[in-house]
């Protein structure tokens, strides 16, 4: 996999965010581990947690599943980073209207 130019902005928040409204890829540590993520989806679980919907498409993964809608805890993601390689939303499972979130921050409509 080629190295990703990035982008940095402030927050964890910001960047997600930018990255969902820009359609770019999100790079981040979790687990130990580097991933690359198309995010689609941020806001707060149930239990008031920072969380992102986003479908992994690089880096390592834990479970092995890379190509469908996983849930990040945002507090467990380090080194946040908004690369500038953008990605089409292309999930058919994707729906906009989270039920793991009760409330959305931004998303890709």
């Amino acid at each position: 996999m080629a190295t990703l130019a990035l982008s940095r902005a402030s927050s964890p928040e910001k960047k997600i965010c930018t990255a969902i409204r820009e359609r770019r890829l999100l790079q981040f540590q979790y687990s130990g581990k580097p991933r690359v993520v198309a995010p689609y989806c941020y806001g707060f679980s149930i239990r008031d947690s920072a969380v992102l919907r986003a479908v992994q498409v690089g880096g390592e993964s834990g479970s092995g599943g890379f190509g469908f809608g996983k849930l990040w805890t945002v507090e467990q993601m380090s080194d946040v980073q908004v690369a500038t390689e953008t990605f089409t939303p292309d999930d058919p499972d994707y729906n906009p209207n989270d039920t793991a979130m009760k409330r959305v921050v931004c998303r890709i409509d």
